[in-house]
């Protein structure tokens, strides 16, 4: 049955829309491999091209084609709610504890084919290393640009292709929104390629997709992902900075008693956050 905001079928608003990734994705490294990445500025700049060329065209130009109402469609016609919104933020600060500790399980894990796995911790070593590289720099012009690129920019891309376009045409395809939900951050965490992170990238992409379902609002999974990206950026600066004696990717790490009750209090606490945003959000519905 076809959804009453597309003009075409779900399935074929997903063809279009991988058509145009590939198709872009493509083009994109055509010129992302003119511009080079041998100096910070091009890698700043080559990330540039990959988010607007991979994430946010393939969107722009799928959703104008399959829905008469595009932006209402993905969701980009709601505002962000203050309490909502103040709430997401909230989340983001006290679930780092517990998401370090996430972070640092899947990190352990060994697989038992030593050559793909040697494969794999490089293959994510050269990611980060890159990353570093694009938040390298030590002046408050490169926080800032680093939060603009790394932070804002990469967080409304990556949300605008997997929860605004893919999660969305997903749930009008499956007609089961929990499916659509966890078959986006699957595939969300799988296409960064860093197997050791993948646990922790999924139920990051299940919240986000979580959030656009509740609020019906694409900006409020925006905001998250957004914060996140540039709570690490200026982690990372800080650190270079030698500005402050802790790390944040640190903390709930360690095998000490006050380690392991702060991943829990995180935990308990990232828990009831999220709960709170769902109250939120539904009594935000109901007005």
């Amino acid at each position: 049955m076809l959804d009453p905001q597309l003009r075409i079928s779900a399935g074929k608003g997903l063809f279009l829309l991988v058509c145009w990734w590939v198709l872009l994705t493509v083009a994109a490294s055509l010129l992302m491999g003119a511009i080079g990445t041998d100096t910070t500025s091009a890698l700043r700049c080559a990330i540039l091209v990959q988010d607007i060329a991979v994430f946010i065209l393939p969107v722009v130009l799928t959703v104008m084609i399959v829905s008469p109402q595009p932006w209402r469609y993905i969701g980009l016609d709601t505002g962000l709610e203050a309490r909502s919104t103040c709430l997401t933020a909230i989340t983001a600060i006290v679930s780092i504890p517990a998401m370090n500790r996430l972070v640092a399980w899947n990190e352990s894990i060994h697989l038992p084919w030593n050559g793909i796995e040697e494969a794999l911790r490089q293959s994510e070593n050269a990611a980060q290393a890159m990353v570093q590289r694009l938040m390298g720099g030590n002046s408050v012009w490169d926080l800032i640009i680093a939060i603009l690129i790394v932070g804002i920019l990469t967080g409304i891309a990556e949300e605008l292709f997997f929860r605004g376009a893919l999660q969305r045409l997903l749930m009008s395809k499956l007609g089961n929104k929990h499916l659509a939900i966890w078959s986006a951050a699957f595939i969300f965490s799988a296409v960064h390629l860093q197997f050791f992170g993948f646990v922790p990238r999924l139920l990051m992409g299940a919240y986000f997709g979580y959030l656009v379902v509740w609020s019906g609002s694409l900006r409020l999974s925006m905001f998250a992902h957004a914060l996140n990206n540039s709570l690490v950026a200026l982690n990372f600066w800080l650190v270079s900075r030698n500005a402050t004696g802790n790390d944040l990717n640190e903390l709930g790490t360690g095998l000490s008693t006050g380690s392991i009750i702060a991943a829990i209090v995180s935990l308990a606490a990232t828990g009831l956050c999220v709960y709170s945003i769902f109250k939120a959000t539904e009594q935000q519905y109901k007005k």
